[in-house]
Order: structure tokens, then C-alpha cells, then sequence
């Protein structure tokens, strides 16, 4: 449904794809003489095992509860502007003329999911932040953030110095989004701990530019 099977469509060089259940369950009915175990449906249900997802899948899959099942696809550039060239055609330092460019944007996937069961998963998110949930550190005033934390399990745990790693998915604001931000902190521990600061960051620095009497006010509400 979310396309975690495929690549998201970023304008960017050797994009990873996203692994699910449906790619693993042939490997493992072969190891397991052709049987799928209940405990994978576990595993998978908790993101474990079967599940192996990019960033960029991910925030792009979660981001569509946010704006009610509409799944786009990202882009890192939104134009290259025109520029006329640069100095006489034939010298070392000449730069040619550039033409504008710009993407085509299609139109989103609508996720197959009834109002009702968007409303439900959205709940939750915004609990997460700000209804004592694991990420309620990050709670701010006047800016509510949906999200969720996430603590991959890291199979070299115990050789070296190897941790979990910490994961946080979130937009914000919750029932009204503008800016969608995830955060994958390999071998740093826990979600609630490590990645959702992180992103909180970026919120601030989000805020800083675009309402600063936002964070203004959480500045105060600090103090």
C-alpha cells in the first residue's frame, strides 16, 4: 500500500529499496520447509526481521497521514533557474547559458484508508508528543507535533561499542502539517532519547525562520 517495495522517486543517485515481508517470505518458507511461522507476522507487526526501510520511504509513507492518505513523491530540488552565460565562449572560466528546469509533479497516491482509521492512527501519533507518550520531551507550545519513536535492534550489539539504532518519524503541525522530518541515529540508543532531539532541532530551526513568534513563546514557556 505504501510502496515500501519500490523506490520513492527522489531526485537523488542509488536510492536503496525498502524491504518487506513480501520480499523475505520466499527465503524464509524455504528455510522453514515451506512454512510461514505466526512469530514472523510478530516480528513484522513490530517492524523486525522482515522489515528493513529507508528513510526516506518511511517519512514519505508516514507523512501521508498527515494530509489524509495523500502520498507524494519527494523531491530535494524544486527548480533549476535560468542563467545567461558567463564570460566569451572559448576561455577556461566560460559558463554556458542554463535553461529553467523544473519536475514534473505528479499527483499523489491516495493511500487506501477510510477517514475513520486515518483519524485513528493520527491520534496516536500526536499522543506520542503530547500525551505522555516516548517522545513527550519534545512537546512544544502553540506547535504540536505527531510522531513516532522507534529503537531498531542492532543484532552486533555486544562487540565493541555497537547500540540500538534510534529512529523518530514525525510532521508537524499535527492536524494542519507543513514540514514532515525523520531522524535515523545508528548505534545511539533509544528513539525517545536520541533521534526525537534531533528532530526537534530541526523543528526549532524550522520555527526560528517561519514563525518566530512560535518559538518565541516556547522559549518563554521554557523559562
Amino acid at each position: 500500500t505504501f510502496e515500501y517495495d519500490k523506490r520513492s522517486g527522489v531526485d537523488l543517485p542509488n536510492e536503496k529499496i525498502s524491504h518487506t515481508p513480501k520480499y523475505f517470505e520466499p527465503y524464509i518458507r524455504k528455510r522453514d520447509g515451506g512454512k510461514w511461522n505466526d512469530i514472523e507476522t510478530v516480528f513484522a507487526s513490530i517492524g523486525q526481521v522482515t522489515v528493513d526501510v529507508t528513510p526516506i520511504s518511511m517519512l514519505r509513507a508516514v507523512s501521508s497521514v498527515g494530509v489524509q492518505g495523500k502520498m507524494y513523491v519527494p523531491h530535494l530540488l524544486k527548480e533549476f533557474k535560468a542563467i545567461g552565460a558567463i564570460g566569451e565562449e572559448g576561455d577556461k572560466s566560460y559558463v554556458p547559458a542554463r535553461f529553467a528546469f523544473g519536475f514534473d509533479h505528479t499527483q499523489p497516491k491516495i493511500i487506501e484508508m477510510t477517514p475513520e482509521q486515518n483519524a485513528y492512527v493520527l491520534k496516536g501519533m500526536w499522543g506520542v508528543v503530547n500525551n505522555g507518550g516516548t517522545a513527550g520531551r519534545i512537546k512544544m507550545a502553540n506547535f504540536e507535533i505527531a510522531g513516532k519513536t522507534g529503537t531498531a535492534q542492532n543484532s552486533a550489539i555486544g562487540s565493541g561499542g555497537a547500540k540500538d539504532h534510534a529512529w523518530f518519524v514525525s510532521f508537524a503541525p499535527a492536524y494542519k502539517p507543513e514540514i514532515a522530518v525523520i531522524a535515523l541515529i545508528e548505534n545511539s540508543g533509544f528513539g525517545s532519547s536520541n533521534a526525537a532531539p534531533a528532530v526537534k532541532a530541526v523543528y526549532d530551526a524550522y520555527l526560528l525562520k517561519n514563525h518566530p513568534n512560535i518559538l518565541d513563546g516556547q522559549q518563554l514557556a521554557r523559562k
